[in-house]
């Protein structure tokens, strides 16, 4: 279901008070700030949403890492060349989306309104976002600073103004904690909440346009994904994660995908549109990697054209992967990608029901078969990129992608394999499930400057301002290098 952005989304970026000077004290106050309390929750929970879908739809480092494209003249990200990557992600999680979706629940708390259903509603849809944000964190990352905790033995200091040194938590008790806050928010949203005229946040539902019933498919989808990404590290618990979820409350489809619809106008456009269109750069081309895996059957994988552009020969091609590039020579990213308007994904039907392919793979019990729900996702990225019937037809039929038959020596491996191709534009789950699966097979750049990276480094900044934390937390988990395995990744 595609819901468009509010252009009230500007008031939380632009936030100005007026007010009469009644005596000296107000002098002190500076006018132009935003002072706590001035706005309503809603422009915040919005802007803070809109930051989160930003952060993983542009993310050009996930993409690369991923192998959906190779680099043009200058190819360190590719060849593994990196310093500080992380920090650009880390403050826009904290800083832009976590401390906003803060401000929304603080002001939720101090102003409740008269419909307590709708404001549970709320606080609900503030908590899966808080948990959504803290699950991108802690995968990629390892021990954070974390706030919001049930479990009191964690330290839930991370946006705590008072305190600029926050310790780290260790990031697999975070993540079992996400988890039950995630069963809490599930359990207090109500689709038939009494109202006044929304369900929740109404506009400033940039997700759902206000749709509760969709935000309990959003977070059991959620919740299936966070359960299966620990399901070799953990499966005892992957395991009651996945099995307590009612499959009805799923994503069955793809009008209810967990998207933010971009709009025509700035600022509100797809931020690749921005990126790579509006800014004119010539940085990137398709990747030699997934050329060759979408070309692999005897019938060619008809997202192609729907992934990537012709090239300079009229046809298809990659380039070199972690090296540089002609960009005139090879496909780049097509016109769907880089069109302003193109949706930022969270989750969508295809991730799911490879998601529940991999489940039943792994002995959880599940309905359907592994075959079942391998095909449903292929069936369903071929629908969202506006491939026809008879082309997807053609192509599961063929016997490197018919799933009795296919690519990969394993179920796990065949699935990974599709999954991979669907997970097209969605750099930060592919990358993701790289580093579970380590399949498909990847290049290796020609001269790497580093190993394949595995989690982002923290940022230098924490190493300068929170030195103390910085160095128990690069401890904990081994080292601060980008090759370190975190504790979900057992492989």
């Amino acid at each position: 279901m595609k819901k468009y952005i509010s252009r009230t989304i500007l008031a939380a970026s632009v936030i100005l008070a007026t007010a009469c000077v009644d005596d000296i004290t107000s002098l002190n106050v500076n006018p132009k700030a935003y002072q706590s309390g001035l706005v309503p929750e809603g422009p915040f929970f919005a802007n803070a949403s809109r930051n989160v879908v930003d952060a993983v739809t542009y993310g050009m480092s996930f993409k690369i890492w991923a192998q959906q494209y190779a680099e043009t003249t200058y190819f360190t990200t590719s060849n593994y060349t990196l310093t500080d990557v992380g920090s650009g992600f880390w403050s826009t999680l904290y800083q832009s989306v976590l401390n906003d979706l803060k401000e929304s629940k603080k002001i939720l708390l101090e102003n409740p309104s008269f419909y307590e259903g709708v404001d549970k509603n709320k606080l609900a849809q503030v908590e899966i976002m808080e948990i959504y944000t803290y699950s991108l964190l802690v995968t990629t990352f390892g021990d954070i600073p974390y706030s919001g905790a049930l479990n009191t033995g964690l330290k839930s200091e991370a946006l705590d103004p008072e305190n600029l040194t926050p310790e780290y938590d260790d990031g697999e008790e975070v993540y079992s904690d996400l988890l039950n806050r995630l069963d809490a928010a599930i359990a207090n949203l109500d689709p038939n909440a009494d109202n006044g005229g929304d369900l929740g946040f109404g506009e400033s539902d940039l997700l759902f346009g206000d749709d509760i019933t969709l935000w309990v498919k959003f977070a059991n989808s959620l919740k299936l994904r966070m359960g299966m990404i620990i399901s070799d590290s953990n499966p005892s618990l992957a395991k009651s994660v996945v099995e307590s979820i009612d499959m009805a409350d799923l994503i069955t489809s793809n009008s209810e995908v967990a998207q933010l619809q971009y709009l025509e106008t700035t600022p509100n456009t797809n931020p690749i549109w921005v990126g790579l269109i509006q800014s004119g750069r010539e940085d990137y081309v398709a990747s030699n990697t997934m050329m060759d895996i979408m070309e692999a059957p005897a019938v060619d994988d008809p997202r192609i054209p729907e992934y990537y552009t012709l090239d300079n020969y009229g046809g298809y091609s990659g380039g070199t992967y972690g090296t540089s590039n002609a960009y005139v020579n090879f496909s780049k990213a097509g016109s769907k990608v880089t069109s302003p308007t193109w949706p930022g994904i969270i989750i969508d039907y295809a991730e799911v029901e490879f998601l529940l392919a991999e489940a039943l793979a792994k002995g959880f019990s599940v309905s359907g078969t592994v075959a079942e729900h391998y095909e449903k996702g292929i069936r369903a990225s071929m629908d969202y990129w506006g491939v026809a019937s008879a082309a997807a037809n053609l192509y599961i039929a063929d016997s490197d992608v018919a799933y009795s038959t296919a690519i990969g020596g394993t179920a796990i491996q065949k699935i990974a394999r599709q999954k991979y191709i669907a997970m097209f534009n969605r750099g930060f789950e592919a990358w993701g499930d790289y580093r579970r699966f380590d399949y498909p097979i990847f290049n290796t750049p020609p001269n790497p400057g580093g190993p394949f990276p595995l989690r982002y480094s923290y940022p230098v900044a924490e190493q300068t301002s929170n030195g103390e934390s910085y160095t128990a937390a690069a401890a904990a988990i081994g080292r601060d290098d980008l090759d370190v395995r975190l504790f979900w990744d057992v492989k």
